[in-house]
């Protein structure tokens, strides 16, 4: 098949439930008539409620690359906390599933009152990244948890793969991690202040203007969102986000991304990236690898 189908989701768990945005669009894997390899053209860029956003998961076909703007699971520490020990990913989705948010929260507020806000040892090589148990950020945990819960329900009804979950029977949509921050840093685009401030909008136009050119994913009819993405910094966002899932539909196999090492340890990676971040106690002999898969881990394009 010559497509392929491409979403980015920047994902939102505030209460009112109106500030996700999802970009759909196909990208071309082989020469054609009328378009080249590695020509993005996006279909779609509109703001999407939780659950509607879950049923299109649902339906994406088997060759479908989504990246999504949330984190996957939590620290290791904070998972024993919860009472899920030596636990991979999918079976804290469950767990999350099974929990009210109320709830969740309240176990992260004595977790951290305790321990501080850990970082996942996968969050340490990208530059910025806040924890996921973040309280200054009143959307950072409901985001984590309504993700998890979202990813739970994908994971039972669905074939789909999540990198670096090694389940070799299944054969359907992959789904990643990404930070659309993290991506134009990479980029070497404006990561900060497009947001919100005096040069946003300026910051934003530069963000469009230089998305064709510094990757191998051209998107063709970016100009045709251009009015989305200059009212919401969040359509931006799930715009960068479905251009890095092109591109891991492109490269997954030519090693594009930094992805976690079967041989480094976590010690190996928190001796080098650390500063003064802290991650789960003890963890430093699982490899990076190993600690993704209960973790999670955010997939950056290499610069």
């Amino acid at each position: 098949m010559a497509e392929r189908t491409i979403v980015g989701v920047d994902f939102s768990g505030a209460r009112q439930d109106k500030n996700t945005w999802m970009t759909k669009g196909f990208l071309e894997t082989e020469d054609s008539c009328e378009l080249k390899r590695g020509s993005l053209m996006l279909l779609s860029c509109e703001s999407i409620s939780r659950e509607k956003l879950t049923e299109q998961l649902k339906e994406l076909p088997g060759d479908a690359v989504a990246a999504l703007d949330f984190p996957f699971s939590v620290p290791i520490a904070f998972s024993e906390y919860l009472g899920y020990p030596n636990s991979d990913m999918p079976d804290l989705w469950q767990a999350a599933a099974t929990m009210e948010q109320a709830e969740f929260i309240a176990q992260r507020d004595e977790f951290v009152k305790e321990n501080g806000e850990l970082l996942r040892a996968g969050d340490l090589h990208v530059p910025g990244c806040f924890s996921c148990l973040h309280k200054t950020n009143p959307n950072m945990v409901p985001m984590t948890f309504h993700g998890m819960k979202i990813l739970s329900t994908l994971w039972k009804r669905t074939n789909l793969q999540v990198p670096p979950l090694k389940f070799p029977e299944r054969k359907g949509a992959v789904m990643l991690e990404v930070m659309p921050g993290a991506a134009l840093n990479a980029f070497e685009l404006p990561n900060k202040g497009y947001k919100g401030g005096q040069n946003a909008f300026e910051l934003r136009m530069k963000i469009l203007r230089g998305l064709r050119r510094v990757s191998d994913v051209k998107v063709i009819n970016l100009p045709a969102f251009h009015e989305e993405c200059m009212f919401s910094d969040d359509a931006l966002d799930s715009i960068v986000a479905a251009v890095v899932a092109a591109l891991w539909a492109m490269n997954e196999s030519e090693n594009a991304f930094r992805k976690p090492s079967k041989r480094h340890t976590v010690a190996d990676a928190f001796a080098k990236y650390s500063g003064k971040r802290k991650i789960s106690p003890g963890i430093g002999f699982l490899t990076e690898q190993e600690a993704a898969r209960k973790e999670g881990w955010i997939y950056v394009p290499k610069k």
